[in-house]
């Protein structure tokens, strides 16, 4: 038989019996403060992770060179030209 029906489980439901429910209770609260502890950590290592990533400040020191207006409507005009190409 590959799977031997557990005495703490009612054969007919699979729910668990009174006598299981009875077992695990002593370990529910231990339990539940690991998950909270582990899920805790979790979401702490995922904030701080993602925090820690958006202080994007690699180009903040180099320079912007200013742009002409010739140059700015040079560049607008090649940008709507691509936009009526592509549509």
């Amino acid at each position: 038989m590959p799977l031997e029906r557990s005495p703490y489980q009612d054969p007919r439901t699979w729910k668990m019996t009174p006598a299981m429910i009875r077992a695990r209770k002593p370990f529910f609260k231990g339990n539940m403060i690991g998950l909270a502890a582990f899920t805790g950590l979790s979401v702490g290592i995922y904030f701080y992770t993602y925090s820690f990533l958006h202080k994007d400040n690699d180009f903040s020191d180099v320079p912007i060179p200013p742009v002409s207006e010739e140059e700015l409507a040079q560049l607008r005009k090649e940008f709507e030209q691509e936009r009526q190409n592509r549509q």
